[in-house]
Parts: C-alpha cells; sequence; structure tokens
C-alpha cells in the first residue's frame, strides 16, 4: 500500500511535492520535517535583535533565539555569545514580549474560560455581577479556547441606569451581536449598569468597570491588545473617563455625545479615538466633544471626530448615525495595540 505525503518546503519560493512509498521512507520524512521545522522556527525567532532589560536596570542587545515559560535563550549581537537567562530576572515588558513571541510561533495556549465566566458561553445575553456593578455578557458558543477574541466594553446613558440589569440593553449596538457582522468580528461584549446615584461613570463604577475588564482577560481567551470601549451620553462621558484611567488598557475607544476634561489630553493622546457628536445637541453640549478634540489635535493625539450640523436633525441622538455607520466598527476592530 502506498503512502502519499505532501510536504510544503519552502525552498526560494519553490515547493516540492513528495510521494513516499513505504513506511521506513515515511519514518525518515517525519523526520526530517521534525528537523525542517524546528530548524525555521529557530531561525525566524533568532531574526529578532532587541534590548533586553534585567530588573536591576543592566541593558544587553541580542536577539531571540528560544523560550519557554522559565527561561529564556539570547544571542549577543557583539559576539554571538549565547545566554540563557530565568524569565523572573527580566523586565515586565521583556517577560511579556516573550510570551508573544512564543504564542506567536506556537500559537496561544488553550484557556477555558473560568471564574464567573465559566460555563458562559451561550450566545446569548448572560445576567452577571461583578463587585458594585450588574452588567450583561455576551460570548459566543463556537468560540475556541486555543485563540483569542476582541473585548467590547459599552457604557450606556443616564437614562438606562439602575439595577434592574434589563435596561442598559436597550442602546447596545445590535450590531455586535448580528450574525454576520459576528461571524466576522467575534468578540467578547460586556454591557454593565450604573446605578442611579448620581455618581456616573466615576469612583468606584468605574473602577469596577477597569477590574470587571482585568478579571476578563484573567478568565477568558481575551486578546489583550484589542480591547475596545463604547459608550453613549453619560456612557460617553465614561469612555473618556476609562481612557484616562487605564489609557494602556484599551486599543480603540469610540465615545458619542460625551466629553473630558481637556487636561487628559497628554496621557490619552495614543489611543486611537473616534469621537461623535451634533451641534444641535440639546443635553450635553457639543463643545464639551470640541475642548477634549482640540487638546487632543495640539498634542498630536490620535483623533477622528465625527460632528453632525444642524440640517442632520441630530441633537442628543448622534449614537444613531454613528453606529449605524459600518466604518465605524470596521475602523474600531481593525485597531490593536500592536500598531501604536
Amino acid at each position: 500500500m502506498s503512502f502519499i505525503y505532501s510536504l510544503l518546503v519552502a525552498n526560494n519560493g519553490v515547493y516540492d511535492l513528495c510521494i513516499i512509498k513505504n513506511k521506513r521512507k515515511r519514518m525518515r520524512l517525519e523526520i526530517l520535517v521534525i528537523v525542517f521545522v524546528a530548524v525555521f522556527i529557530l531561525n525566524a525567532a533568532g531574526n529578532d535583535l532587541r534590548v533586553w532589560t534585567s530588573l536591576d536596570g543592566r541593558t544587553l542587545e541580542a536577539e531571540f533565539v528560544a523560550g519557554n515559560d522559565r527561561n529564556v535563550t539570547l544571542k549577543r549581537k557583539t559576539d554571538g555569545r549565547r545566554f540563557t537567562l530565568r524569565l523572573d530576572k527580566i523586565s515586565e515588558e521583556d517577560r511579556k514580549w516573550v510570551q508573544e513571541k512564543l504564542e506567536e510561533i506556537s500559537g496561544p495556549e488553550k484557556k477555558d474560560p473560568s471564574g464567573i465566566f465559566e460555563d458562559r458561553l451561550n450566545d446569548t445575553w448572560e445576567k452577571m455581577e461583578y463587585e458594585s456593578l450588574k452588567f450583561r455578557f455576551w460570548g459566543g458558543k463556537r468560540l475556541k479556547t486555543n485563540k483569542r477574541y476582541p473585548f467590547v466594553v459599552f457604557l450606556h446613558g443616564r437614562g438606562s441606569g439602575g439595577t434592574d440589569n434589563e435596561k442598559q440593553l436597550f442602546s447596545v449596538p445590535r450590531k455586535f451581536t448580528s450574525k454576520d457582522f459576528y461571524k466576522e468580528n467575534p468578540s467578547f461584549i460586556i454591557a454593565p449598569q450604573c446605578p442611579n446615584d448620581g455618581q456616573g461613570w466615576r469612583g468606584q463604577y468605574m473602577d469596577d468597570v477597569i477590574g470587571l475588564v482585568k478579571s476578563a482577560i484573567e478568565h477568558l481567551p481575551v486578546d489583550k491588545d484589542r480591547i475596545y470601549i463604547t459608550g453613549v451620553s453619560m456612557g460617553g462621558f465614561g469612555t473618556w473617563e476609562a481612557l484616562s484611567n487605564a489609557p494602556d488598557m484599551f486599543a480603540a475607544a469610540v465615545p458619542v455625545c460625551g466629553g473630558a476634561n481637556p487636561r487628559i489630553a497628554k496621557k490619552i493622546k495614543n489611543v486611537p479615538i473616534w469621537t461623535h457628536h451634533g451641534v444641535a445637541d440639546n443635553v450635553v453640549s457639543v463643545d464639551f466633544t470640541r475642548a477634549i478634540v482640540d487638546a487632543l489635535k495640539k498634542v498630536k493625539g490620535n483623533i477622528k471626530y465625527t460632528e453632525y450640523d444642524e440640517d442632520s436633525g441630530i441633537k442628543h441622538d448622534a449614537w444613531k448615525p454613528c453606529y449605524g455607520n459600518p466604518e465605524v466598527f470596521e475602523w474600531m476592530f481593525s485597531q490593536t495595540k500592536k500598531k501604536r
């Protein structure tokens, strides 16, 4: 019986088809494939020249050679000498880089939902609680635990506040969970509900939003480079507040008819932001958005701004044209912290 194998061998752009006719040759081929793949990975990894930093501040310019969950092997640029270092002896930034590199080579490890998210991937809006907040959570049944997915935070406006854990869903963009869009952009989505005590998305409630995102990162297969936030009215202000509190957490933001203190501009200038507001807004003045947009432009921030004029008929409902524009979410989901 003949055994036919197709081996894809990259050799100056030429692909060879290898046909194996007996078990002995098949075994030899499998060994060659393993060796080839190993050499390819090591060579690809060895092209990563960067400056490494130890916990005591010493630096080393070297190429990444190999690594695991405990150690990393480097080749010094100046003389080619190799060093194997423990990960707990190098900077947090370097440890994160090694982890991402290993995932790039071998793919992310399997990560089953755990903690409060265990058994919650059901293609429905699950009712949940975290610290001071009630929230709804959406995770698709078909999401794979050996992949990493975007994470979306939606913050509602004042009219959807309370403790029923229902009203905030009324303003969540349906686009997020629509069949065709979700198929192209599978993700995890949370919609927390802010109590109606006048505090809004500040203080403890904002701390718990940030804490909830961190919990999701810990317990779900979340792509940490693709965490997004959007919100309307009070939630628009909350979106700016979240960026101010945790600028390194988010890959992009879409605040709608909100605003922020212009003094936060420098802190958040590297976050891609697309904000929206109507000139005729009779609830939240457009000046709130104009002020932070102008401040971000002055510090060369990554800002896009869509302002709806009076002829558009848009007042305090800028979320309608914003969330109705497919380009907004295509833009948002295309953003990643790796691009910064």
